[in-house]
């Protein structure tokens, strides 16, 4: 990824990898209709742009509707942080999302403003996390149609804390499989739970910088664009510091798992030269025993006997099994 360096302030610097074609769509809707790009007496609108390539289609968009520059700069500068934070006569939110399919995961970046009567949504990807909210207002299905846009932000803001709700809930399951493995299997390679626990750390990152970022705002729930749909914002905000709760336990199960983990390796080399211990024990007397017998005495009367080498090998063995046998009275074996 990109990174802005020795640029001025409101400089627009797209850091999107993606790069996907820009499709603005403008949603026109009041209680009785939606209309795509068909505007209406007093309808209210959602512009949602999908794709950040066309920079310069999309900068003309807001500043069309006196949006700052700053905030103009945060929708294509994907390092920012994620935020929820006021502006004139708005709102602006940046929401970070991960997901976990088919063994993989993924992150998506999108940009939220509430300004006056219109509320635009920015999406460097097309996988649709918001067409739910679409198809609700197409079908007529909850409140949304009945509500201002305000209503709408909210519910944008809802359904991407939700699919991070559900993104921790796959983190857990995968927690708990790792589990299992790591005590069936003493063995077991632990690379991709590594991967789990960096998707974990930047979720929690994200999730707190929105927590923080909502503190800074002066009474939130006064604020004239939470004020009418306090209640729906007092859940969102319970959401928040329960999913940032859930985050910090699989924070602490991870390093768990790595310290259990840990100690498996070091039971298991323990154990190797526990083994390679008792023999180097076992064969000190042994090497003894041979180092006597090895020595040119001429007045030994094993070295005549025709038995000595079963003499000899006999009391090897025994010495052997004296020895074992001490180990295991003492609970070394």
């Amino acid at each position: 990824m990109a990174f802005k360096k020795s640029l001025p302030p409101g400089t627009i610097f797209n850091t999107s990898e993606k790069l996907l074609p820009t499709v603005i769509r403008k949603i026109y809707y009041d209680e009785a209709k939606v209309s795509l790009n068909q505007p209406f007496d007093k309808a209210k609108l959602w512009i949602k742009v999908n794709g950040l390539k066309d920079s310069a289609k999309i900068a003309s968009e807001l500043k069309a509707v006196n949006i700052d520059s700053l905030i103009i700069e945060d929708i294509f500068n994907l390092n920012q942080r994620s935020k929820i934070e006021e502006i004139e006569n708005g709102l602006f939110a940046i929401i970070k999302t991960a997901t976990f399919k088919n063994g993989s995961f993924s992150h998506e970046y999108l940009s939220i403003i509430l300004k006056d009567n219109v509320v635009f949504t920015f999406d460097e990807d097309s996988t649709g996390i918001l067409n739910d909210i679409e198809d609700r207002l197409n079908q007529n299905l909850g409140e949304v149609r009945n509500f201002n846009v305000k209503f709408l932000f909210y519910n944008i803001i809802d359904t991407l804390i939700d699919a991070n709700i559900v993104f921790e809930h796959e983190v857990n399951d995968l927690l708990i499989k790792w589990e299992e493995l790591i005590i069936s299997d003493k063995t077991q390679n632990i690379d991709e739970m590594h991967k789990i626990r960096k998707e974990v750390l930047v979720m929690r990152a994200n999730i707190s910088s929105i927590v923080g970022s909502l503190e800074l705002i002066d009474d939130v729930y006064k604020n004239p664009q939470v004020l009418d749909y306090k209640k729906y914002y007092q859940d969102l905000i319970d959401h928040l510091y329960r999913l940032n709760e859930k985050l910090n336990l699989d924070w602490e199960n991870i390093k768990n798992l790595n310290d259990m983990h840990m100690n498996n390796i070091n039971e298991r080399t323990n154990s190797i030269m526990k083994v390679l211990t008792i023999f180097s024990a076992t064969f000190i007397p042994l090497s003894f025993l041979a180092g006597v017998f090895g020595m040119n005495f001429v007045y030994m009367d094993i070295f005549v006997n025709p038995n000595g080498i079963w003499i000899f090998v006999g009391l090897c063995v025994a010495t052997f099994l004296l020895m074992i046998g001490f180990f295991k009275y003492k609970k070394w074996l």
